[in-house]
C-alpha cells in the first residue's frame, strides 16, 4: 500500500502516482472511447438487421440488466483473483461476444452476446476502481477518480463520433474496433499493471487474517447501515442523473424548442466535465465527503429542478450548468468513498455495490421519467427536486459516521470450516 501523503494537484498526483495507474486510466479511455455496443445498439438492430423498435428496445432493456449483474460479478471477482486478472479476463470475453454480433443472426443469440459482452465489460469497471484505491493513498484517491471521470467521459464524447463515421463504412467495423479496444485493455492489464501495486490485504484473507467466503464479504456489506444509506443515494443518484439524456428531450419538444438546444446543453455539460472538473477537484477534494458529495447533490437536484421553471430556453441551459456543477463536486469524491470505508477483504464488493446501484438507477430511470412526464409533464421537475431533498438527510447520515465502527467480517460467518 502507498504511504500517506497530502493533497495535491493534478500533475503533482500524476508525477507522484505509480506507471500502473496510469495504465488503468489509459486503459479506461480506450476501453470507453471503443464501447459502441451499448450506445449504438438499438440503430444497429434497427438500420442494419431490420428488427423492430420495439424489440431493439427490449434488446437495451437486457443489456442495462446484465450491467448491473456484471458489476457486481467484477467485485466478486476484484476480491477473488485480483483486479488485474479481473479487468483482462472480463475484457477478453468482451471483445469475444462483440463480435460475435456481427455474424449470429438469430434475435434471441445477438441479445445473449450483448448482454455478455455488457455484463463483462461493466465488470472490469469495479475492478479498476479498486486497483486504484489499493495504488492511491487516501488523500490523493478523490483527484484520481476525478482524472478516471475525466478519461471517462473522453472517451464518451470522442468514440460516438468516430463510431458515427465507422458505421457509414460498415457496421461490421464499428464492432470490430469495439472488439479491439477491448482487447487492448486486457493487454494492458495483463502485461502492464503489476499485483503488488494492489492493497496488499490476500484476497481470500481479512483483516485479522482468517479465511472469507463471499457470502461473508455481502454479509459486511449488508451490516453496514450507514453504507447502506450511501448505496441509496447512488441509486436515487442514477435514477436522478439519467434524465437528462430521458426526459429533458421530451421536455425540449413539448415545448417547441428548436433540436439545437438539447444538443448544445449536451454539448455545454460534456465541455464543462472534461475541462473543469480536474480543476474543481484540486480544492474539492480537501473538504469532507460528505460535504462534497450531498452538496453535488443539491446542486444537481436543484439544476435539474429549474427546467420545470418559467424561463424559456435560458432555464435550460442555467439548469444544466448548476447541475454539472453539482456533478463536478460531488462525482469523484461519491465514488472514491468506497475506498474510504470498505473493509480490505471487501473492497471489490464496496465498489461493485456502489456501482451497482447507480447502473440500477440509470436502468429504472427512464421507466419511471417517462411514466411521471407523461402523468405530470413540467411537474416532472419538481417531483426531482423534492427527492433530491429528501435524500439529504439520509445521505448525511450515512457519509457521515464514525467509520472506526464498520463491520468486520465476524467468525459466525467468515470462517472456512476446517479440514
Amino acid at each position: 500500500m502507498t504511504e500517506e501523503v497530502g493533497h495535491a494537484g493534478v500533475f503533482q498526483t500524476l508525477r507522484e502516482t505509480s506507471a500502473s495507474v496510469h495504465y488503468v486510466l489509459l486503459g479506461v479511455f480506450i476501453n470507453q472511447f471503443g464501447a459502441f455496443l451499448r450506445t449504438f445498439l438499438v440503430l444497429y438492430l434497427t438500420t442494419a438487421r431490420g428488427f423492430s423498435a420495439g424489440l431493439a428496445g427490449l434488446a437495451l432493456g437486457f443489456y442495462a440488466v446484465g450491467s448491473i449483474f456484471g458489476s457486481l460479478l467484477g467485485g466478486a471477482l476484484a476480491d477473488r483473483i485480483g483486479p488485474r486478472w479481473t479487468i483482462a479476463g472480463t475484457m477478453s470475453t468482451a471483445a469475444l461476444f462483440t463480435l460475435s454480433v456481427t455474424f449470429l443472426s438469430a434475435y434471441p443469440l445477438i441479445v445473449a452476446a450483448a448482454v455478455i459482452s455488457g455484463a463483462m465489460t461493466n465488470a472490469s469497471s469495479p475492478a479498476a476502481s479498486s486497483l486504484l484505491l489499493g495504488m492511491v493513498p487516501k488523500a490523493r484517491q478523490v483527484m484520481v477518480f476525478a482524472m478516471y471521470r475525466t478519461a471517462l467521459n473522453a472517451g464518451v464524447v470522442i468514440g460516438p463520433l468516430v463510431a458515427v463515421w465507422l458505421s457509414t463504412i460498415s457496421w461490421n467495423l464499428v464492432f470490430y474496433v469495439d472488439a479491439a479496444t477491448a482487447v487492448g485493455y486486457a493487454l494492458i492489464a495483463a502485461l502492464k499493471l503489476r499485483d503488488r501495486d494492489a492493497a496488499p490485504a490476500a484476497p481470500d484473507t481479512a483483516e485479522d487474517g482468517s479465511p472469507v467466503r463471499l457470502r461473508s464479504r455481502y454479509a459486511t456489506m449488508l451490516r453496514d447501515g450507514r453504507y447502506l444509506a450511501y448505496l441509496g443515494l447512488m441509486l436515487a443518484n442514477g435514477l436522478v442523473h439519467i434524465q437528462f439524456w430521458v426526459v429533458l428531450p421530451l421536455m425540449v419538444v413539448a415545448e417547441g424548442y428548436p433540436t439545437w438546444v438539447y444538443g448544445a446543453a449536451m454539448g455545454t455539460s460534456a465541455f464543462v466535465v472534461i475541462s473543469c472538473e480536474l480543476l474543481v477537484t484540486k480544492a474539492t477534494q480537501k473538504w469532507p465527503a460528505w460535504l462534497s458529495v450531498i452538496g453535488g447533490w443539491v446542486l444537481l437536484a436543484v439544476g435539474y429542478g429549474a427546467f420545470g421553471l418559467p424561463g424559456g430556453i435560458a432555464l435550460v441551459f442555467a439548469g444544466t450548468l448548476i447541475a454539472v456543477v453539482g456533478q463536478i463536486i460531488g462525482g469523484p469524491a461519491a465514488f472514491a468513498y468506497p475506498g474510504k470505508v470498505a473493509p480490505k477483504h471487501a473492497m471489490g464488493l464496496y465498489v461493485s455495490g456502489a456501482q451497482a446501484m447507480f447502473g440500477t438507477g440509470y436502468a429504472l430511470g427512464p421507466i419511471i421519467g417517462v411514466f411521471l412526464w407523461n402523468s405530470v409533464g413540467k411537474g416532472f421537475w419538481g417531483l426531482v427536486f423534492l427527492f433530491g431533498m429528501l435524500m439529504v438527510g439520509p445521505g448525511i447520515w450515512g457519509l457521515r459516521a464514525d467509520r472506526s465502527e464498520t463491520p468486520k467480517a465476524s467468525d459466525d460467518v467468515v470462517a472456512e470450516p476446517a479440514g
